[in-house]
C-alpha cells in the first residue's frame, strides 16, 4: 500500500498491522461535509425516490417486481466481485432444479436468499452486526470451501485482508487489522441507529454508510456484496421506500472503476463531496430506471391478462400469469399448490399459457420446467 497517500488523510489514520505492515483505520462518522457541494445531487436524488416510491404504489402485487430487480441485483453485484451466473441459471436454482446450473448460480441464489431474509428480519431488527453477520452467513453458505465457505460465514475476519492485491506491502488498500473489527463495526451500527436525524440526513447516510462499511471490510470475503446490501436495506429502515426496489448494482457495475476510486479518494484526501455526488448521481440512475422497469412490467403484465381473456374466463389462468411474474420458472405441482387444483388442471392451465406464447415448456428437466423468457429478462433496464 502507498503509504504516503495516507499519511495525512483527514478520514483516519495508518495503524500497524501484521508483519510490520500499516493499515487504514477510517475516523467515526460522521465526517464535516459542505452540503452546500452536495446539494443539487442531493435534491435529485430526493426527487427520484419520491417518482420510484409512487411508482411503487401504483402495483397490486410489489413483488411481481421486487423478484426480477433482486435477480438483476444479485447477477450483477456478485459479477463485480467475479462470480457469473446467466439469468436462465438463476431462475433455474430459484425452482429447484437438482442437479442443474453449477455454483456459480448457486451462490448467486444465496445474495437473493440472504437478501429476502434480511429484510424480514428487519421487522424485528435494526441494522446492526447481528444482521450483517447473518446475510454474510447466508451469503456464502455451502458454495464450498474454494468459493468461499472456508471464509468464516458469519464472523469477522480473523486475518488481515487487503484490497487490489495479493501482498500487504502491493496491495493498493488495506483495511483495519482483525483485532480492531468488531469496534469499529460497532462504532457504525451505533451510527446507523442513532436516535437525532436531520431531515436530509437518509440519503446522505447511505452514502457515508457505504464508504465506511466497505473500507472496514469486517469479512474474510463477500463484503462488496454484503456493503451493496446494506444500502437497499437502508432505504427501507430509513423510510425512503415502503417496499425493497432501491438496487444499485446494476449502475455501479458501469462505472466500477470510477466507484472504487472515488472511496479511495475519500479514505486518502477526505474527498467526502465527490463520493457523495457520486453515489447520490448512482442512485438517482438507479431510481429513475426502475420506474421504467415498473412501466414495461405493468405493460407486459396487462398484455398477457389481455390475452388470457381472449380465450379464458378463468380467474385461475391469470393467477397462474401473476405467478410467472415471482418466479418465472414453474413446474405443475407449483401450480397445484398455489390453486388448490388437481394436476390435469394445471397441466391445461400450462398448455393454455403455451399456446399464447407466454411460456415454453422445458423437458430437459424431470419434472418438466415451464419457461416464461420474456418475463425474465424484463427486469433488465433500458437506456434512459
Amino acid at each position: 500500500m502507498r503509504y504516503d497517500d495516507f499519511r495525512s488523510s483527514p478520514a483516519g489514520r495508518l495503524v500497524p498491522t501484521v508483519f510490520d505492515a500499516r493499515a487504514f483505520l477510517p475516523d467515526p462518522l460522521p465526517p464535516p461535509i459542505k452540503l452546500e457541494l452536495v446539494a443539487l445531487d442531493l435534491a435529485e436524488a430526493m426527487a427520484s425516490i419520491g417518482e420510484l416510491r409512487g411508482a411503487c404504489r401504483r402495483l397490486i402485487n410489489p413483488y411481481i417486481l421486487i423478484r426480477p430487480l433482486q435477480r438483476l441485483e444479485a447477477q450483477t453485484s456478485s459479477a463485480m466481485e467475479g462470480t457469473y451466473s446467466t439469468n436462465d441459471d438463476l431462475i433455474l436454482v430459484e425452482a429447484g432444479v437438482e442437479p442443474g446450473p453449477g455454483p456459480e448460480a448457486r451462490e448467486v441464489n444465496n445474495y437473493l436468499s440472504a437478501l429476502a431474509w434480511a429484510v424480514d428480519e428487519l421487522k424485528q431488527l435494526p441494522i446492526s452486526a447481528r444482521l450483517i453477520c447473518g446475510l454474510h452467513e447466508r451469503l456464502l453458505h455451502s458454495v464450498g470451501r474454494e468459493r468461499g465457505q472456508n471464509k468464516l460465514p458469519g464472523q469477522f475476519k480473523r486475518d488481515q485482508n487487503m484490497i487490489g492485491g495479493t501482498r500487504l506491502e502491493t496491495a493498493r488498500f488495506v483495511p483495519p487489522p482483525p483485532a480492531m473489527t468488531p469496534d469499529v463495526v460497532s462504532d457504525l451500527e451505533k451510527y446507523v441507529n442513532r436516535e437525532t436525524k436531520a431531515g436530509s440526513a437518509a440519503l446522505l447516510d447511505m452514502a457515508l454508510v457505504h464508504y465506511q462499511f466497505e473500507t472496514i471490510h469486517p469479512f474474510a470475503d463477500g463484503n462488496g456484496r454484503v456493503g451493496r446490501m446494506l444500502t437497499s436495506l437502508m432505504a427501507l429502515t430509513e423510510g425512503l421506500l415502503e417496499v425493497p426496489v432501491l438496487y444499485m448494482s446494476p449502475e455501479l457495475e458501469r462505472v466500477k472503476d470510477e466507484y472504487i476510486d472515488r472511496m479511495y479518494a475519500v479514505s486518502s484526501e477526505g474527498a467526502w463531496e465527490t463520493w457523495i455526488s457520486f453515489f447520490l448521481q448512482a442512485l438517482t440512475r438507479s431510481a429513475r430506471r426502475t420506474v421504467d422497469t415498473i412501466d414495461r412490467v405493468l405493460a407486459l403484465q396487462a398484455a398477457y391478462h389481455g390475452k388470457v381473456k381472449d380465450i379464458s374466463r378463468s380467474s385461475n389462468t391469470l393467477t397462474v400469469v401473476d405467478m410467472l411474474f415471482e418466479r418465472p420458472a414453474l413446474r405443475v405441482r407449483d401450480v397445484v399448490k398455489r390453486l388448490s387444483v388437481t394436476d390435469a388442471a394445471a397441466r391445461k392451465i400450462l398448455r393454455q399459457l403455451v399456446s399464447l406464447e407466454i411460456v415454453n415448456e422445458s423437458k430437459s428437466y424431470h419434472p418438466a420446467i415451464w419457461l416464461a423468457s420474456e418475463i425474465a429478462e424484463i427486469s433488465r433496464p433500458a437506456p434512459l
